[in-house]
């Protein structure tokens, strides 16, 4: 199976949709550009960000696109490669978005030698879990 790289508006909804906790909203669009801005010391526009998103622009500045990667704890990779690394990166993020969002607790992660169709795999069976709520100890 041949696996398509991501788009630069895919890699952003991912890093958005990856970089908060369970029961948070992600971050607006606003919050990042201010918080990217202030790790490259120039403004960064949220007209960029969500023209980048939608698919509007195809890349980003190499010290705004190093700046994500680094506020959302991502290999800075994932922004600067197409058709490699990068794809093995996204599945991952989707791998414990998925986790996080169907409310596991531990997720044991030890496999080395999982294949790209193997991931996807365990990807599919993740989303298949029912979501778990959390219950309050009060």
């Amino acid at each position: 199976m041949k696996h398509l790289a991501p788009t630069l508006g895919q890699k952003l909804d991912r890093l958005f949709a990856f970089y908060h906790h369970r029961d948070e909203p992600e971050l607006t669009t606003q919050a990042v550009a201010t918080l990217v801005g202030q790790r490259i010391g120039e403004p960064v526009t949220v007209e960029l960000l969500a023209n980048a998103r939608a698919g509007d622009v195809e890349s980003l500045p190499t010290a705004m696109a190093d700046a994500l990667c680094d506020l959302f704890g991502v290999d800075r990779d994932y922004l600067r490669l197409s058709g490699s690394k990068d794809i093995d990166i996204d599945q991952r993020l989707r791998l414990w978005t998925a986790i996080r969002d169907r409310g596991l607790n531990h997720f044991a992660a030890r496999a080395t030698t999982m294949t790209r169709e193997d991931l996807e795999m365990l990807i599919a069976e993740v989303n298949r879990f029912p979501v778990q709520r959390r219950v309050n100890a009060s």
